[in-house]
């Protein structure tokens, strides 16, 4: 079964909820790096607890249109990070 990236959480309980939405519409996915990332739980990504969602590649478009809300938010909240991903400054 091909997998294919489709969405990086950016918390643990953002994971969570996209979890859940995945198994309540029948999408076949993985978490992956999800049981490391309970090492270093909180909302600071690093490559160390970095999570990222699998889907099988004849599912992907329906995964991606469920999480449009989720994609939509993290685009805004990058671009008004400052340098290096820090908080923009308002």
């Amino acid at each position: 079964m091909d997998m294919t990236p489709v969405y990086t959480p950016r918390s643990e309980s953002e994971a969570a909820v996209i979890a859940s939405m995945m198994q309540a519409y029948g999408i076949d996915f993985v978490m992956q790096g999800g049981a490391f990332s309970t090492m270093y739980p909180g909302p600071v990504s690093t490559s160390l607890n970095a999570q990222v969602l699998l889907v099988r590649m004849d599912q992907a478009d329906m995964a991606r249109e469920l999480l449009a809300g989720f994609m939509e938010k993290s685009e805004q909240a990058a671009s008004k990070a400052g340098p290096e991903g820090a908080p923009g400054i308002a």
